[in-house]
């Protein structure tokens, strides 16, 4: 085996000692074990955790920075497709497209970044059913009530689908709100 291969293992083996992922006499022996009865140097052990935090760090920051451009994205469709008609619509469209497919992607990692997006695609699309309704079916209110039921029923299903509870919830509550509007108008 490599020194560079032992090293890593080792720093893997301290930074689970020092997080008591493992007993720390397991610890011990799994470290001597690749040390080759080597002593291991503490300072060693330091600059090994040192990069390890530091990882764990960079990983942070790159996960809030793409948060924070996703949330700018969000707000910047959800602004177009209040104020003007057309392009906006496709803009939108493509921009749920490109968030369902990032988030398909960071679900098999389990990101943190999976079910805001998720959220933020359900968000933009029903902003994006409003905005269709606003431009082309303005005259007819049953169009609306039938684009909410289709986006409540699109949560329900996706909620059910990939065991997302909030969906679920959501999807439930929106439909049974607005068949309730629905029996409270009509009758």
């Amino acid at each position: 085996m490599s020194v560079q291969r032992k090293q890593i293992i080792i720093n893997e083996i301290a930074f689970w000692k020092k997080n008591k992922l493992l007993p720390e006499h397991y610890c011990d022996f799994l470290t001597a074990l690749y040390a080759q009865g080597e002593g291991v140097e503490e300072e060693g052990k330091e600059k090994s955790s040192q990069a390890i935090l530091a990882k764990e760090k960079k990983n942070k920051t790159i996960l809030y920075v793409t948060l924070g451009i996703i949330t700018a994205i969000l707000i910047a469709s959800l602004v177009l497709i209040t104020t003007v008609a057309f392009i906006p619509i496709i803009a939108s469209g493509i921009t749920v497209c490109a968030f369902l497919y990032i988030a398909i992607k960071l679900a098999k990692n389990k990101s943190v970044m999976t079910p805001l997006l998720f959220v933020f695609s359900a968000l933009l699309l029903l902003g994006l059913s409003f905005k269709v309704w606003d431009v082309y079916f303005i005259e007819y209110p049953s169009i609306l009530i039938s684009l909410i039921i289709g986006n409540c029923l699109l949560w329900l299903f996706s909620g059910l689908l990939l065991r997302l509870i909030y969906f679920s919830i959501s999807g439930i509550v929106g439909t049974i709100l607005i068949l309730i509007y629905l029996f409270r108008f009509y009758l």
